[in-house]
């Protein structure tokens, strides 16, 4: 097992991956699969069916809706495609590792995923946020003969810290705002007609993506309080 990158404050909860029901933080986690692409009762239906390549590249934020293709009940009847609930955590385990959506609706995926679904003491957005944040550690532990891979066991001794719902609430909503603020800098930086205002709007973007970049772990490993970030705005 790699050494996991944040400290974990006393107070705070820890747990691996693995799901356990009775701590309320992973109750399950499944991963998913791809109906027979030769049989055409299997696709083109209303169930959204995701893979690692849409939440890649040109893929921003963490929310996901929609999918480039759909399975039908019949697909996802005839393979061992989960339909997740709306609020699962996906994370791709290969091409590419670490990449991370959460669904609004409900949603199957290929088999490129591990989707955790989250109990009461643990946000999804919290939980894709940290495993963001810990994509050096999922590259550690990936391996694999042709391609790096997450395999189950490796990504369950992946231990994750939790503070409170409210203190995880106050996380997230600070680090959205740092990431929303800096993906305002290309649509300013395209408004402006004057070079020195687009040099100044590009600057700030960098220096907002830097301090973002520094404040993120603080956060997570709770050196950072989030209402001491709040009044600092």
């Amino acid at each position: 097992m790699a050494a996991p990158l944040f400290d974990c404050p006393k107070d705070w909860e820890k747990a691996t991956l693995e799901p356990d029901k009775f701590k309320g933080l992973i109750v399950s986690v499944a991963t998913g699969s791809t109906p027979a692409t030769t049989v055409d009762e299997y696709w083109d239906g209303d169930v959204p069916w995701l893979t690692p390549k849409e939440i890649t590249g040109d893929f921003k934020g963490l929310y996901v809706s929609a999918t480039e293709r759909n399975i039908t009940s019949e697909g996802l009847k005839n393979s061992s495609a989960k339909l997740l609930p709306p609020g699962t955590v996906m994370l791709s385990k290969r091409a590419p590792v670490g990449a991370v959506a959460v669904n609004t609706v409900p949603m199957a995926t290929n088999q490129g995923f591990m989707n955790f679904v989250c109990g009461h003491k643990l946000r999804p957005l919290y939980l894709a946020l940290w495993l963001k944040a810990n994509i050096t550690y999922l590259d550690r532990v990936a391996n694999g003969s042709t391609y790096p891979e997450l395999y189950k066991n490796d990504l369950f001794e992946f231990e994750i810290c939790a503070p409170s719902v409210e203190t995880q609430d106050q996380i997230v909503n600070a680090i959205l705002s740092l990431e929303f603020a800096i993906l305002l800098g290309a649509p300013l930086e395209q408004t402006s007609s004057e070079l020195i205002e687009t040099r100044r709007i590009r600057g700030e973007t960098a220096r907002l993506d830097a301090a973002c970049s520094r404040l993120i772990p603080l956060l997570l490993s709770g050196q950072l309080d989030p209402r001491d970030f709040q009044k600092s705005k």
